[in-house]
């Protein structure tokens, strides 16, 4: 009887498993609301950034081009930008070969350092390999702190109008052309099969000497633990040594192979290219920070500031970013929406002064509210040891021009 509730308990615990399985649907993103408000509010300031086209086929180019401005307000316990990072595309696998990506004009082939409060404008350039629907996001992996995402934008990728296979050609610097879908695949199989057969070998004949896990520990509670090593016999030594000498031959043949094979090679570059960065614009507009509030109720972000006009022209604030999230001033319509774009609220900024004269000295308060401060999980800022908030400013001339800086201080939660 117990043995049939046992089996029915197995059987029933298979069938659930079969079933998560079978309806389990696919990722829909990179998890960036998985990073803690902190981060992203304090870390890396994205912005313009662009996907085009967003419907393509197997073999079209996408580009993704924007800026950045990194946080003079960097969380201190994380390693810095300042030392190492390097500029990569987060898709789900290898979706996408990227042709060409830069910084401020420079090559991003290697890695390299970004000072902080300075602007970084980025371009990559990639070719859509496999087809389906997927979230492309910039991303900075930074040493020792790991990925800093952006927000993503769905890419439309269909199957091309050929038949063909998917081909990545390039010419190596003796001049053959090779295809990187397909190139030494023979020897990858190979050795792939070489090391599992050797793995498998080994694993049989400790399972046929049935001295593995429970038995072994069965054993070794019988005869006690100062007579363990006599389970050992001659034979398994020199089985173990056998398989030892086999494997030191296998790694000193591969190399020989490979060096006669392949000759002509270049070892992993690992130096950093110097990249010259950018000014922050900030127009002559002179912000300090007074305080600022969360309102867990409103969800909304309130910043009291002191702002003095030092231009020659009118500026009116269009807008704050921060952790990726756009918050639009409904009465400055200058800032643009790219399409695709994700994270944008549209009428989620007011602010208390609607223009700021050449010369004038205001108090202004700015409020970003939206039910985007909770979608994304940016009400555990509250919660952080550090309560701090940072984000960017954008105001704009009469003519239109724009222009932008950091801000941020100290943030206090209002719960009623």
């Amino acid at each position: 009887m117990n043995k049939l509730i046992a089996g029915k308990k197995w059987l029933g615990s298979l069938m659930a498993g079969l079933v998560l399985v079978i309806l389990a649907g696919d990722a829909m993103a990179h998890g960036e609301r998985a990073q803690l408000a902190s981060m992203r509010m304090r870390t890396v300031h994205w912005f313009d950034t662009k996907v085009e086209p967003l419907n393509i086929k197997v073999g079209d180019i996408v580009t993704v081009t924007g800026k950045l401005v990194t946080s003079e307000w960097w969380p201190k316990h994380m390693p810095g930008i300042d030392e190492t990072v390097f500029l990569n595309m987060g898709v789900p696998g290898p979706t996408f070969l990227r042709l060409h990506s830069e910084v401020n004009g420079v090559p991003m082939m290697r890695s390299t350092a970004f000072p902080l409060g300075k602007v970084y404008e980025y371009k990559t350039v990639m070719r859509a390999r496999i087809p389906g629907r997927y979230h492309v996001h910039p991303i900075l992996n930074v040493k020792d702190s790991g990925s800093l995402v952006d927000k993503g934008t769905w890419v439309e990728v269909a199957e091309s109008d050929s038949d063909a296979p998917f081909v990545n050609e390039v010419t190596t610097l003796p001049g053959d052309t090779i295809d990187l879908e397909t190139y030494a695949l023979k020897g990858v199989y190979t050795w792939h099969l070489i090391w599992i057969a050797m793995g498998v070998a080994y694993l049989l004949y400790w399972l046929i000497r049935k001295e593995l896990f429970i038995p072994r520990f069965i054993r070794i509670r019988d005869i006690g633990s100062d007579r363990a090593n006599e389970l050992m016999t001659k034979k398994d030594f020199v089985v173990s040594s056998l398989f030892f000498t086999a494997t030191l031959a296998l790694i000193l043949g591969g190399y020989l192979w490979a060096e006669n094979k392949y000759p002509i090679t270049i070892p992993l570059q690992t130096g950093l290219v110097e990249v010259e960065p950018i000014e922050i614009p900030t127009g002559g507009l002179t912000v300090e920070v007074d305080h600022a509030t969360y309102d867990l109720a409103g969800r909304s972000l309130s910043m009291q500031f002191q702002m003095t006009n030092n231009s020659d022209s009118t500026l009116r604030i269009g807008e704050f970013l921060t952790a990726n999230i756009r918050f639009l001033n409904p009465n400055v319509n200058e800032g643009e929406i790219y399409e695709g774009e994700e994270m944008v609220s549209k009428d989620g900024l007011t602010a208390s002064v609607d223009t700021i004269e050449p010369g004038q000295t205001v108090e202004v308060e700015l409020v970003a509210s939206d039910a985007l401060w909770e979608q994304y999980r940016m009400t555990g800022l509250i919660h952080d040891p550090d309560s701090r908030f940072a984000g960017m400013i954008f105001y704009y001339d009469e003519n239109g021009q724009r222009f932008f800086q950091e801000v941020g201080g100290a943030v206090l939660p209002n719960f009623f």
